[in-house]
């Protein structure tokens, strides 16, 4: 994929360099069909241009050509290429009101926005992606929950936050690890959690459920 963005890159601004000359300016949209063409590489080239090097929305071509061709192939946008890899994707959220939302994800929890557009938008939290759909918002009555690895400074933020005293909290901690059990503002079932599977892991070797047996 990486090579294949690069070489999209270049061969657009070598284009537009020939019929317009070397004063044209292009900008990160100009390598993609539309916003929601290949969503997760138009994130990584946004992130690479604007945070990365800081561009203006448009720069010239040929700076961009430059810049470009001097990339490793096997470097070019790879921080932010989620897709190299099995796992995980993304989260997707419905969500009844897209700005009450965009304020609890951004300002509360301190996600980074990344684009938004009428009926959704992409967030971003270390290497998650998140998603929220404009849409009727049916959250789970069960324990089915969705965590977050916050670390100790970043939920001490939140709680320090005022907005914090208005969220419900739906659990309280009783597990390995610094936990925050909170609501959104539709009702989805948060944590907030400092630790990882190899923390809980080795905690279970102390202190094992009842009836647990290692499976590797």
């Amino acid at each position: 994929m990486n090579t294949r963005i690069k070489q999209k890159i270049l061969s657009v601004c070598a284009e537009k360099i020939k019929q317009k000359g070397d004063g044209v300016q292009v900008s990160f949209y100009a390598f993609f069909a539309n916003k929601n063409h290949d969503p997760v590489t138009l994130m990584a080239v946004a992130r690479w241009w604007i945070e990365e090097h800081q561009l203006n929305h448009f720069e010239k071509a040929t700076k961009i050509f430059a810049m470009v061709a001097s990339l490793d192939d096997s470097l070019a946008f790879q921080p932010f290429s989620i897709q190299q890899h099995e796992g995980f994707n993304h989260l997707t959220l419905s969500v009844a009101n897209l700005d009450i939302s965009l304020g609890f994800y951004c300002d509360l929890l301190e996600f980074k926005g990344e684009v938004r557009w009428n009926t959704g938008a992409y967030l971003s939290y270390g290497n998650c992606w998140l998603c929220l759909s404009l849409g009727e918002a049916t959250p789970s009555q069960d324990y089915t929950h969705f965590a977050f690895t916050f670390d100790a400074s970043a939920m001490s933020r939140v709680r320090q936050k005022e907005a914090f005293n208005t969220v419900n909290q739906w659990q309280l901690n009783s597990s390995e690890g610094d936990s925050l059990y909170i609501e959104d503002p539709d009702g989805h079932k948060l944590e907030l959690h400092s630790g990882s599977l190899a923390t809980r892991l080795n905690s279970l070797k102390a202190k094992p459920y009842e009836g647990l047996e290692w499976l590797n």
